[in-house]
Formats: C-alpha cells, structure tokens, sequence
C-alpha cells in the first residue's frame, strides 16, 4: 500500500496536483488549499491515500498525517465517499472538525457544500465517539479520572494535566503554540477539574 509520495511537482490543477516519482507520473487528489501552495517544478512530500475500484485507482494526497487520518474517519461515517471527504477538508481544518464535532456544532457542518442537516447530524452522531474515546485514552495513560472531583494536590501535578491536554490536543491537529496558553488558563481557573473536562473546555473554546 502507498503511504506517502516524495518528488516533482509537474502541474498543478484544480484539486489535483501531478507528481513525478523517479520518472513515474502520479496524480494526487488534494485539497485546494494544498493545490495553492505547490508550484510546477517545486519538491513535494504527501501523505497517501489509495481508492481501488473495478474502473480504475485514484490517489489522494494530504500535507499531514493529521489530516489524512481525518479524511479516513470521515470516510467512516455513512455516507461519506472520498469526493465528499475532501470537500469537507477543503472547507474545515483538523482542529475546526474536532472543535465542530465535540460542541455538536451541525451549523457549521452543514454549511460545507454537499452537508445537509442530516448528513451534518450523523457526522456529529457517528465522529463524537471517537474524539471521546481518544480523551479518555489520554486521561487513562495519565492515570487520572474525573470520579473524585478532586483536582490536582500541587503544581507539579497541574503540569503535568497540562502537558497531557497539550498533548492531546496537538494529536488531534492544533499547532502547540496555540494551546498552551489556553490551556494553563483552564487548569489555573478550575483547579478541581480533570483532564476530560479540561480538554471539552479547550475545544469548546477553540470552536468559538
């Protein structure tokens, strides 16, 4: 399975940029964003993703494997072919789709093109598990739960809750630098909470 293609931009078009690999041409489906920034005759590095039918192959790039890992759990929710997928990440970062999903934001969804009200409502329905399950993934490797109600005993602690949300939240596709300070304003607001709460807060901030 291709993972990734490293050469020669040969031509760029709309929502496709052609690539040549050791004198093999490839044509990558991408975002437009993507397709914006690649000139004829620049390097390129893309993550992959391959779609096989009866009628042929195409090949899909991405500029991060946050973003490739989110156009395959899009790809997950019914309904949700690959043309659609990109059309969503052509209009909403990672971290705009987290955000969306976690404040159960269907307004925003369905207003890129192609989401009705529906449509919009599954992907709430069908994705918000899956940002759950990867916060409480993080909250059990750090040992912490929320059932107490009792926040961390020292500073040392709080950084440590710190640390595990900026983790978290750079793993679901925000830049570090744009976090950290949200983040120790949350832990020093709300001192009893713990790393699923502090985390909703993040993205439900960051939503807005």
């Amino acid at each position: 399975m291709m993972v990734f293609v490293r050469g020669e931009v040969r031509d760029v078009g709309k929502g496709h940029v052609d690539v040549e690999v050791h004198g093999l041409g490839f044509r990558l489906w991408v975002t437009d964003a993507c397709a914006a920034r690649l000139q004829p005759g620049s390097q390129v590095f893309l993550f992959t993703w391959t779609q096989v039918r009866e009628d042929g192959w195409a090949l899909y790039g991405f500029t991060s494997a946050e973003e490739r890992d989110w156009f395959e759990r899009l790809l997950g929710v019914s309904g949700i072919g690959p043309k659609l997928a990109l059309q969503i990440l052509n209009h909403a970062t990672p971290a705009e789709l987290v955000a969306a999903v976690t404040a159960e934001d269907t307004a925003f969804l369905s207003s890129v093109p192609g989401i009705g009200k529906k449509t919009a409502q599954r992907l709430v329905l069908e994705l918000k598990d899956k940002v759950h399950q990867f916060s409480v993934a993080v909250s059990a490797r750090s040992g912490r739960t929320e059932a107490t109600g009792v926040g961390p005993a020292d500073r040392a602690a709080a950084g440590r809750l710190a640390s595990d949300v900026v983790e978290a939240l750079v793993a679901l596709g925000y830049h570090e630098r744009y976090v950290v300070d949200l983040v120790r304003r949350a832990v020093e607001q709300e001192p009893a909470w713990g790393i699923e709460q502090v985390l909703r807060w993040c993205l439900q901030q960051l939503a807005r």
